[in-house]
């Protein structure tokens, strides 16, 4: 664990390179991203119990099995506290058990539903995109649930600084636009800029904290390659989706993700 304040932990869960938060006050704690699985929810709750030995809550931050596969371990373990958006719930009834797939190589049992704490725990507590607060016993964790983005459910949690912004900034890799609204995430991205003190310690989905300048990067990139993807979407002949080798070049994002990218800018395009 890395302690980012008083209050606040951060632990890189080195599989996906994906960001756990812990955020402790007097009479509970809570654990933000609970991991890939049981295996690396394992390794999770053991730091956690280094730190404190409260009762605690999950927050997660959207619905991608990366960040929500290890809540059954957390429930084995008596959390009865689970906090997610109303679409990040509903994207995990529906697409839980197609996301299996993207751990099988790190947590196989998960992705196979076999042996302890492979099923999958969908958040019971509903946060309102216009946010909440848990009061975690003389400090309370600030909720924001910004609507679509990353996916359609993204939730943000601030700890004093340091702000746990799950998959909406990246810094591990590029993002990943399976689920996105390429237009609202940049918007998004925008308001974090204008919103945010210039001393804030942006905690992103994957990789290292950053700080702002490091988002206010991100959120040019994203409107430079919307125009470009908006140029790239037009070239094509009506209801086809063909890009060029050299199209997918000019995208900052790699060939994968720029071919993902592509295709949900195609689908939200005005």
């Amino acid at each position: 664990m890395e302690q980012l304040a008083p209050h606040c932990w951060r632990l890189l869960n080195h599989g996906f390179s994906m960001n756990t938060g812990l955020i402790v006050g007097q009479d509970r704690a809570a654990v933000i991203d609970t991991g890939s699985g049981p295996r690396e929810a394992a390794g999770l709750y053991a730091a956690i119990r280094k730190i404190t030995d409260l009762p605690l809550l999950v927050v997660n931050t959207h619905a991608h099995g990366d960040h929500v596969f290890g809540n059954s371990y957390f429930a084995a373990k008596g959390v009865e506290g689970f906090h997610a958006t109303a679409a990040a719930i509903e994207h995990l009834r529906r697409s839980g058990e197609a996301e299996r797939q993207l751990v099988r190589f790190l947590e196989p049992e998960m992705a196979l539903r076999k042996g302890d704490h492979s099923g999958i725990i969908v958040p019971g507590n509903v946060v309102a995109e216009t946010g909440g607060t848990l009061d975690l016993g003389g400090f309370t964790a600030q909720l924001f649930g910004l609507g679509p983005g990353h996916t359609g459910g993204d939730l943000l949690v601030r700890c004093g600084k340091v702000l746990f912004t799950g998959d909406l900034v990246e810094e591990g890799g590029p993002p990943n636009f399976e689920d996105s609204d390429p237009y609202h995430w940049a918007e998004l991205l925008g308001r974090l800029v204008r919103e945010c003190d210039a001393d804030v310690v942006v905690v992103p989905g994957h990789g290292h904290p950053v700080d702002l300048e490091f988002v206010r990067r991100q959120h040019r990139e994203m409107l430079a390659a919307i125009l470009e993807g908006e140029s790239i979407v037009r070239s094509w002949p009506t209801g086809s989706f063909d890009p060029t080798a050299h199209q997918l070049e000019v995208l900052p994002y790699g060939p994968e993700q720029s071919t993902v990218f592509l295709q949900r800018l195609s689908k939200t395009m005005p």
